[in-house]
C-alpha cells in the first residue's frame, strides 16, 4: 500500500513544538516544517499536515488526516468521534469556571439561573451546566474570555488555565473545575484497521519500547 499515513500537527501555539519532538523521538523528524502545510517526514510512510488545533478533532473524524495530536478538550469541545491512542502527557491545562474575586458566587451550586457565561468552549460549557440542573445562557467568545466580566458581559467565565496566573491578574477566582486535559495522539477509526501495524509500532515507539 503506497498511501501515506497523515498525522496532523497544530500548527502554531504551545502545543506545536512539543508534538513535533514527539514525533522525532518516534522517528519521525519534520522535513519541510516551514511556510508549509503539508510536510515529507524522515520515514517515508508518515506525511505530516500542519493545521490548526482546534481543527485537528474534525480532520480526524472525517478522515481528512489518519492520526493527530490536539487537546484532549478540543475533541470534547468539537464532539469528535475518534480513538484516543495515547496520552502525550505536555499541554497539561485544566477548564474551570471563574468569577470576579469581588463576587458573591463561591460555588458552581451558587451559580443564578439566567447567568452569562463567556467561554471559548461553548459545547462543553452547555453540557456540564445542564448537568449541574443549571440553566445559564452561554457566550462564545474567541480568547480573552477574562475580558468578559471587566466589561459587564458575563458574571462568570469558562477558561484553560495551567498555573492560575492569568486569572488571578484579571482578579478572577475559580469555583469549579469541569476537566482536566493534556495532548493526545487521536486516531480515524477507519485508518487504524487500514494501518493498524504501522500505527501499533509508531505507538510502540512513541511509548518508547520496541518497534
Amino acid at each position: 500500500m503506497n498511501k501515506k499515513i497523515r498525522v496532523a500537527i497544530p500548527n502554531k501555539g504551545r502545543l506545536k513544538e512539543p508534538a513535533i519532538e514527539a514525533l522525532g523521538r518516534a522517528g519521525i523528524e519534520i522535513l519541510e516544517e516551514e511556510r508549509t502545510y503539508v510536510s515529507k517526514t524522515s520515514d517515508p510512510r508518515f506525511e505530516a499536515i500542519f493545521a490548526r488545533a482546534n481543527d485537528i478533532p474534525v480532520y480526524v473524524h472525517y478522515g481528512a488526516v489518519d492520526l493527530g495530536i490536539t487537546g484532549h478538550d478540543l475533541i470534547l469541545e468539537r464532539g469528535a468521534d475518534v480513538l484516543e491512542l495515547l496520552d502525550l502527557e505536555f499541554g497539561k491545562c485544566t477548564l474551570v469556571v471563574a468569577v470576579p474575586e469581588n463576587s458573591t458566587i463561591n460555588s458552581v451550586g451558587e451559580v443564578p439561573a439566567l447567568a452569562r457565561v463567556a467561554t471559548g468552549f461553548p459545547n462543553i460549557t452547555r453540557n456540564f451546566f445542564e448537568k449541574t440542573g443549571k440553566q445559564v445562557e452561554v457566550l462564545e467568545v474567541s480568547g480573552t474570555a477574562e475580558l468578559a466580566p471587566k466589561l459587564g458581559l458575563a458574571q462568570i467565565i469558562v477558561d484553560l488555565t495551567s498555573t492560575g496566573e492569568t486569572l488571578r491578574k484579571n482578579k478572577l477566582r475559580i469555583i469549579g473545575t469541569i476537566l482536566e486535559s493534556t495532548s493526545r495522539l487521536t486516531c480515524n477509526k477507519i485508518a487504524y484497521r487500514t494501518f493498524e501495524k504501522q500505527i501499533s509500532e509508531l505507538l510502540a515507539r512513541m511509548r518508547g519500547g520496541s518497534e
